[in-house]
């Protein structure tokens, strides 16, 4: 789903909550926007099957597998998601979708190249907090081939760069007063936190994640996401000295899978 492929904007808020000094204007305040075109990917590729009319998601924190009817069916470890749909519409292309407390949340379908190198990955998202959807279009490439009788989709993959995804899901406006740093973003999450202070939880985020941070310098901070007091993900963002421009390093712990993009001030 969208949460595991791309997801601007939960880790990019997670990232930004210092602020400066209460004497000084943050160079954090205003509305910014991830650039698609300078992510780079890296660590653990994500692996999965689809083979003998079962789905697996093998490198998910919590691996699973199910039946590919396309009836849902429950799974576990994702905080966004509770039960997953697979239908397979030809030997190249299935469909997902995802649902949430009873209600569906999120749909894209997986479409492999000719060549089976790529899989396009175009869907929506709404498991956001107030169910403002994100729509993308994102692609990974293959780093392992499938199984001689597994579908096109299985295999080991990994992020490509560029694909398009709507600003609901790239942008975070930020405004400090004092110490404190408010975030808003258009899917409604929205989190107040002070630098050196304790973990504060995001408002309106169905994972309920916390976060802790940490100057790593006069312009660069690393922020702990954490989830039922587990450590979720580590992120460094660092302010380029024309104060327009961010550069935005993540790994997920619990993927091993990293991040890395730009994102400029609006």
């Amino acid at each position: 789903m969208m949460k595991a492929l791309f997801l601007i904007a939960a880790p990019f808020a997670a990232v930004l909550f210092a602020a400066t000094p209460a004497t000084a204007q943050s160079v954090f305040d205003g509305t910014w926007k991830a650039d698609t075109s300078t992510a780079q990917f890296g660590g653990k590729p994500m692996v999965r099957t689809l083979k003998s009319g079962k789905y697996s998601c093998v490198s998910c924190p919590e691996p699973w597998t199910i039946a590919a009817d396309g009836a849902f069916h429950p799974i576990k470890g994702d905080p966004y998601t509770d039960d997953v749909s697979v239908t397979v519409i030809d030997p190249m292309t299935v469909k997902f979708s995802y649902r949430k407390a009873g209600k569906v949340n999120g749909d894209e379908i997986w479409t492999v190249s000719p060549d089976k190198t790529m899989v396009t990955m175009k869907g929506e998202d709404s498991s956001a907090g107030n169910g403002t959807p994100v729509t993308y279009e994102t692609q990974q490439t293959r780093l392992a081939p499938a199984a001689a009788d597994a579908h096109a989709i299985s295999g080991s993959w990994r992020g490509k760069s560029g694909g398009t995804v709507s600003d609901s899901g790239l942008m975070v406006t930020m405004k400090t007063e004092g110490d404190n740093l408010t975030m808003t973003y258009p899917t409604g999450e929205s989190v107040t936190a002070r630098f050196g202070g304790p973990a504060m939880a995001m408002a309106n985020d169905p994972g309920k994640s916390m976060v802790k941070f940490a100057r790593n310098g006069p312009s660069s901070f690393v922020s702990t996401m954490m989830r039922d007091g587990k450590v979720v993900s580590v992120t460094t963002v660092t302010v380029k000295p024309d104060g327009r421009t961010l550069t935005y390093s993540n790994e997920s712990k619990r993927t091993g899978s990293t991040a890395q993009f730009t994102a400029t001030k609006q």
